[in-house]
């Protein structure tokens, strides 16, 4: 029994010796865990025996335990080595693929399949992973890595080119063409490369088309697309702003997209409008009528001076009348044709130059079309049978006797509110000649008086040809309209005047909705022609000239004097299509006093200087206690269209209105009738109005064109299909439908513009070309070409950024584990992919792991399961 005991312990220092030598044996073995022998003493007794003096048997070896902990780590060259920190084993699977092992062992290759594999043909499992390397523990699979990048080509679509092109090229005129060099400027190339991968040289030409000038401040160079012998023709390109479409009307305004409401924007076939043919718009223009160009004689008689009544008089010319000299006209459209009366160039006798008679009518136009009021004495009669306008008192110097003539009225009669200019005027000198004819000895003085209105001081005028006589008016009770007080008022003997603004108060003479403003006339001494101008500009300006009815014709005198077609009813041109003008508007400073309470008007505040177009005059506002806002505004509008000059201009249609600043402020803002670059407004005042040292205001005229619709290399017009493709065919096009709508611009294809800085206007995106079957390959190609990088400074031709978006199909070149265990591959063509990440698989008890051999293990009931 003591030999057996001692024969235990002989192989127990066998097996331990054993496992030792196993350890040393697998030093150099990768992944290797050395084992320990696990011993038990070997005791036996039995239920009669003393235990005390039992004794033991000798020893026993339990077992073999492996130990897994963290070993050295050692740097290869193999990309595919791989090392555990701390716990955990690689999943594989048996080359079978039905049993899975486990080991630390990292040392791996790719096998004939490109699986990664162990030096046992184990294959290494991993997870799948997302674009971001998030791997999805539940998907595990062998670990492929492939070497090359099959189904990975990409199509190329993109082509970035940042080019300098230089401002020195010159210009050339030669027709393009790829095999002779002298037809175009430069050339760059580019590898591009189909859905296949397969890779083509792309040329791009440029020739330089245009060198800047003052009045197209543009460098244009032209672009060609080659690849081999095929041309690359470019899609349509709709020209932008701000990353915006432009769209153009038919005035040839453009306008961005979000500019122009939705249904103002034509949808489907369009006319093909180009945006170098929207260049040097001209000036809108108005309605022009002119007459037959005149007699050789009557210009000449024109050009020294002619007097109309001598030439009118004579056998050949006679008329009944100096009213036959006068015509009607409509301008604008207006409803009702108005009287342009100038007989007074007939009962003059005077001589005129065709530049004044036009200067005539021009006044005489724009009197008949304009804002004139009727004098309304309604409520300015006084007296005891309430009957008293005013009275004119006459007395001759250092004479104490008066004559006095008291102008009444009935009050009951009919009228009183409608009395013109021209009829008060008359009223006032019937009932002076009638005191005279009644009683002359009394009323001597009166015998000389001339009763008038002068338009410049808007005051009536008493003149006399006895300069010895002292005048006054006056009447019982304050009179605005009268211009007096109850005290009475000297008149000036040298010019008739007191020195009071009086200006008409009552309706209108010509309805608002029929008034017009700023027409002119001109008389051209080459042509020999008059020329009527309406004061518009656009498709609402017209002018008509004809007789009453507007179908008699015009009369024989004025068809002579005007060149006049007498034997059409209306002598009247269509107008050239435009865009109306715009006035001249002027805004004041903020007013200095509550305007929402009354205020006072006296004589520091009451005057202001006012030129409207060529008319300058000043404005008094009647002083008053307790205006309103309203009252005031209306007051000062009315007075500045009442101004004329001495040359017979007048103005109409200047409004007044009250308005805010930014800031709220309250302001007086001025708008004048007339439009255009020649309508002027300068409106001085105190400074209590806002209206001290403001500058003058100018109108504009608006200018337009009409946009020219592109055509082919063989004059057919061209138009843009639905597809936005140029096409010859209109299709379904409408130019009724589509007249007041806004069409897209385009850019000619394929065409570069710089501005003179060097700086790229034109594409703001990249050029696209359309699809095109490069040879016998049957390979489609289609790409784009930003070149909204480049410039045109005076520094060599160069390329600063060539880049494209398409690849090859590319060869594995390198494998890129990280410590997380994402593995990424990196191929030729230069893409990077994330293929796999690789896991771990930890146990409850990896002592109860079954070892197979080469360092590697299955999974047993005391292992427990994998954890992954």
């Amino acid at each position: 029994m003591s030999f057996y005991t001692s024969l235990t312990g002989l192989n127990a220092s066998t097996a331990q010796l054993g496992v030792t030598s196993n350890n040393i044996a697998n030093v150099g073995t990768t992944g290797f865990k050395r084992s320990r022998a696990d011993f038990g003493d070997i005791f036996a007794t039995s239920p009669l025996q003393k235990a005390s003096s039992v004794i033991g048997q000798g020893v026993s070896l339990k077992q073999v335990t492996q130990e897994f902990s963290q070993g050295n780590i050692q740097f290869s060259a193999n990309s595919l080595d791989i090392a555990i920190t701390g716990d955990g084993f690689f999943p594989l699977k048996s080359a079978d693929g039905l049993q899975d092992i486990y080991t630390r062992n990292g040392s791996f290759f790719l096998d004939d399949s490109f699986a990664v594999v162990n030096s046992a043909g184990h294959s290494l499992t991993a997870a799948s992973v997302d674009s971001s390397g998030k791997a999805d523990l539940g998907n595990l699979a062998k670990l492929i890595i492939p070497r090359t990048t099959n189904g990975d080509a990409r199509e190329t679509t993109e082509i970035e080119l940042a080019l300098n092109l230089p401002a020195d090229a010159e210009v050339v005129t030669k027709a393009f063409d790829p095999s002779d060099e002298s037809s175009y400027s430069k050339t760059t190339a580019v590898t591009v490369y189909d859905a296949a991968g397969n890779d083509y040289l792309a040329t791009v030409y440029y020739v330089k088309t245009q060198r800047a000038t003052p009045e197209v401040p543009f460098n244009k160079w032209q672009t060609h697309v080659y690849i081999g012998t095929d041309k690359l023709d470019e899609f349509l390109q709709q020209a932008q702003d701000s990353g915006e479409g432009l769209y153009v009307n038919k005035y040839g305004e453009v306008a961005k997209e979000s500019a122009i409401p939705p249904e103002k924007i034509a949808r489907g076939v369009t006319k093909l409008f180009n945006l170098d043919d929207l260049q040097n718009p001209s000036g809108s223009s108005p309605a022009t009528a002119a007459g037959d160009p005149l007699v050789t004689a009557l210009n000449s008689a024109w050009k020294s001076g002619l007097n109309i009544a001598e030439e009118l008089d004579d056998a050949d010319n006679a008329i009944d009348t100096p009213e036959d000299i006068s015509f009607y006209m409509t301008i604008d459209g207006s409803a009702t044709p108005t009287k342009i009366d100038v007989s007074h160039l007939y009962t003059s006798g005077n001589t005129y130059t065709g530049i004044e008679v036009a200067r005539e009518l021009t006044s005489a136009i724009n009197k008949a079309f304009g804002d004139e009021r009727y004098f309304d004495i309604t409520n300015f009669l006084s007296g005891d049978a309430g009957s008293t306008f005013f009275s004119l008192t006459m007395r001759s110097e250092g004479d104490t006797d008066d004559e006095t003539v008291t102008f009444t009225f009935d009050p009951a009669g009919d009228g009183l509110d409608a009395y013109t200019v021209d009829t008060l005027v008359a009223e006032l000198q019937d009932q002076i000649d009638a005191a005279v004819a009644g009683d002359a000895v009394t009323y001597t003085n009166f015998a000389n008086v001339t009763v008038g209105y002068d338009p410049v001081l808007q005051s009536f005028t008493f003149e006399t040809t006895d300069q010895g006589l002292e005048m006054e008016v006056s009447s019982p009770v304050a009179n605005e309209l009268a211009g007096t007080a109850s005290t009475a008022s000297s008149i000036d003997p040298q010019t008739g005047t007191w020195g009071k603004r009086i200006i008409p108060n009552g309706d209108l003479l010509v309805a608002k909705k029929d008034q017009r403003y700023g027409t002119n006339v001109t008389f051209d001494e080459t042509t020999r022609t008059f020329s009527f101008s309406s004061g518009t500009t656009g498709d609402g300006s017209s002018i008509k000239i004809f007789n009453e009815d507007g179908v008699t014709p015009i009369s024989a005198a004025a068809a002579h004097l005007f060149g006049l077609v007498e034997a059409e009813a209306a002598a009247s041109l269509t107008p050239l299509r435009g865009i109306a003008s715009e006035p001249a508007k002027l805004e004041g400073n903020a007013i200095g006093i509550n305007l929402n309470n009354k205020f006072r008007v006296d004589s520091t505040n009451k005057t202001f200087v006012v030129t409207v177009d060529n008319v300058t005059g000043v404005v008094e506002i009647p002083e008053k206690e307790g205006y309103t806002a309203e009252e005031f505004r209306d007051a000062l509008e009315k007075r500045i269209n009442a101004l004329s000059d001495a040359f017979g201009r007048t103005v109409s249609g200047v409004t007044v209105a009250i308005g805010s600043d930014a800031l709220g402020n309250r302001r007086f803002e001025f708008t004048t009738g007339t439009s255009g670059n020649d309508s002027f407004l300068k409106v001085t005042g105190n400074s209590i109005w806002g209206l001290a040292n403001l500058e003058s205001a100018r109108g504009t005229t608006s200018r337009w064109l009409e946009p020219q619709q592109a055509r082919d290399s063989n004059g057919f017009p061209l138009y843009v299909n639905r597809d936005g493709l140029e096409t010859t065919d209109p299709g379904d096009f409408s130019d009724t439908e589509t007249q007041d709508l806004w069409s897209p611009i385009f850019l000619d294809k394929g065409e570069l513009t710089f501005d003179t800085s060097g700086k790229i206007s034109t594409p703001q995106t990249p050029i696209r070309l359309q699809p095109t079957t490069i040879g016998e390959s049957g390979a489609t190609l289609q790409f784009a070409i930003d070149l909204s990088a480049s410039t045109q400074y005076s520094s060599p031709f160069a390329v600063l950024k060539q880049e494209q978006n398409g690849q090859p199909e590319g060869d594995l070149l390198g494998v890129d584990i990280g410590d997380d265990g994402l593995v990424s591959a990196s191929y030729s063509n230069g893409t990077q992919k994330s293929l796999s990440k690789i896991v771990l698989a930890n146990f409850a008890s990896p002592q109860g792991l079954r070892q197979i051999g080469d360092s590697s293990f299955y999974t047993t009931a005391k292992s427990g399961a994998a954890e992954i």
